[in-house]
């Protein structure tokens, strides 16, 4: 049972809007983020989304209402994430904590024993989280923490005594997966004390020295070995007639773990108590060939932009063809341990060239099928003929192809990111997020919030710009795009261009004003590529009507 939440402990009204005052993330809206990060995964996305979403905006909920309201049994949307290794887990829990800008702390399930055997206490971990929010008891608060290898802590049932590593460990994860204080001091830890002294002397006051877990997300993962076979025996057993049709086609690969229950879980070593505090399950599906290419296609793979920025800091610039992705996927699926075989199948094919091409003065590098296939069979060549038109040619084309599969990411999501951000859609702008994409070496998403943030100053500077002059003056979307062009291949402030722009017009538009009586003024992009000729043409329109 867990302990009746006091809420006179923190007055929530006086000291903390929250950290969560202004989250206001729907879980469609985080899922159309993680689907610019992660590969497939349509279900588990679903799920972590929805119920990470609906976790945070519960305490906000909760917080808003203050002491008025004290929801006794307040039960947390504790997660078990099931899959297989190398499928993103630990990536995509980390993509979610960064998008809500919350702490983030991830500990092994293994590395901790029962209170009062040798190990580490799992209470570690929330004093971690606190250090992870630079000491900010109210942001640790409504951190996540994500433990990993759980299925390892599971009993193997024929340990006779008492199993320290296993069952002990769960029993001491279920008051902070619910709720706890955690001591924020080590006990005898004189660091510790002599800080507490100091802030006594420094304030006047004690310094609070103890966290509750009642909001803070626990989100538990692993592989879970042997669960599948304790799956698929019960669901046998129970005679389901769709599975006895699925398990006739040869073609069909069944995922079991997405039958998963409760008491499969109960089952393979879990404690009902420890499994009763997380009543949420996301499952991952293997990778097949196709998802590693799809990983490596897209432009926010972090296993390829991590090698292009090894490349970048000799001042090499790295390519690669549609046709070397293929055969890296292929490879890499051929190693059956998830994602992770991707990176040592590319640092095997180009460490070769990471030693040697700094040395040649080579200054890019298209990565074709043919270096994947015999990388040092083409490093040889390019030794002895570093000037041969064919390297040329070979980053020519990786360089339209990762083009073309930019271009493709970018059509394929464009609706979710313009329309959660009110954002007109135009051709003009997702070639703008291509070229902040490469000058700047952001990754898609950076790119296209680089973007967003900058038309919002433009329309901030539209407004600013009325309550100074009382001119309402705004740019056609397409002279905002023009606008956007251009700061970003100068590299200047919006405010300053626009600034620039309107110190030649402002004079002329109020006499347009007086002679016309026109108080809201349309500026096409002509103003912005032209200002002095388009405000001449304006000027003898307007007395031409006069």
């Amino acid at each position: 049972m867990a302990t009746r939440f006091n809420p006179q402990r923190i007055n929530w009204a006086a000291r903390e809007k929250s950290s969560l005052a202004n989250f206001a993330l729907k879980p469609e809206e985080l899922e159309a983020y993680l689907d610019e990060y992660v590969v497939g995964q349509r279900e588990a996305k679903g799920i972590l989304s929805t119920k990470i979403c609906t976790h945070f905006h519960r305490v906000k909920y909760l917080l808003e209402r203050g002491e008025r309201f004290d929801e006794v049994g307040f039960v947390k949307n504790n997660i078990i994430i099931i899959g297989p290794t190398g499928v993103g887990k630990t990536f995509i829990v980390k993509l979610i904590a960064r998008k809500i800008g919350v702490p983030f702390v991830k500990g092994d399930a293994t590395k901790f024993s029962e209170t009062g055997y040798v190990g580490g206490d799992v209470e570690d971990l929330i004093r971690d989280l606190v250090q992870e929010a630079d000491g900010n008891l109210e942001k640790a608060r409504f951190g996540i923490v994500y433990l990993d290898e759980v299925d390892k802590i599971a009993s193997s049932g024929n340990v006779f005594g008492p199993d320290v590593s296993r069952t002990g460990v769960q029993r001491a994860l279920l008051k902070p997966l619910e709720e706890t204080e955690v001591e924020l001091r080590v006990p005898h830890d004189p660091i510790s004390q002599m800080e507490a002294i100091e802030y006594y002397r420094r304030t006047g006051r004690r310094k609070r020295n103890s966290i509750n877990t009642r909001y803070i997300l626990f989100i538990a993962s692993g592989a879970f070995n042997g669960l599948e076979e304790i799956i698929r025996k019960r669901l046998r057993k129970q005679k389901l007639g769709f599975l006895s049709e699925l398990e006739g086609r040869e073609e069909v690969s069944i995922n079991y773990l997405r039958f998963v229950t409760p008491e499969d879980l109960i089952t393979y070593g879990f404690e009902s108590e420890f499994v009763g505090r997380f009543p949420v399950i996301a499952v991952f599906d293997p990778l097949e060939e196709k998802d590693f290419f799809e990983i490596l296609a897209n432009p926010n793979s972090v296993i390829v932009v991590s090698k292009k920025r090894d490349f970048k800091a000799y001042g090499i610039d790295l390519a690669f063809t549609d046709e070397a992705l293929r055969e890296l996927a292929r490879r890499a699926a051929r190693e059956n341990t998830g994602a992770r075989a991707l990176s040592r199948v590319l640092e095997r094919v180009l460490i070769p060239f990471e030693k040697s091409l700094p040395s040649l003065g080579v200054s890019f590098l298209g990565v074709s099928r043919e270096i994947v296939l015999e990388p040092e069979k083409v490093l040889s060549e390019m030794k002895l003929s570093p000037e041969n038109p064919r390297w040329r040619v070979w980053y020519e084309k990786a360089l339209k192809d990762e083009e073309g599969r930019t271009l493709t990411f970018l059509e394929t999501r464009k609706k979710s990111f313009f329309e959660n951000y009110r954002l007109p859609f135009t051709p003009a702008k997702l070639e703008l997020a291509l070229l902040l994409h490469r000058k700047e070496d952001l990754d898609l998403q950076q790119a296209l919030e680089e973007l967003l943030m900058l038309w919002r100053q433009i329309r901030s500077f539209e407004k600013s710009f009325e309550r100074r002059s009382r001119l309402k003056v705004y740019f056609s979307e397409g002279a905002r795009d023009l606008i956007l062009s251009e700061v970003i291949k100068k590299d200047e402030g919006v405010y300053a261009f626009c600034d620039r722009i309107l110190s030649v017009l402002e004079y002329g538009l109020k006499l347009v004003g007086d002679k016309t009586g026109k108080t809201i003024f349309e500026l096409p992009e002509e103003a912005v590529r032209s200002p002095e000729e388009y405000l001449n043409q304006l000027v003898r329109s307007s007395y031409h009507l006069g």
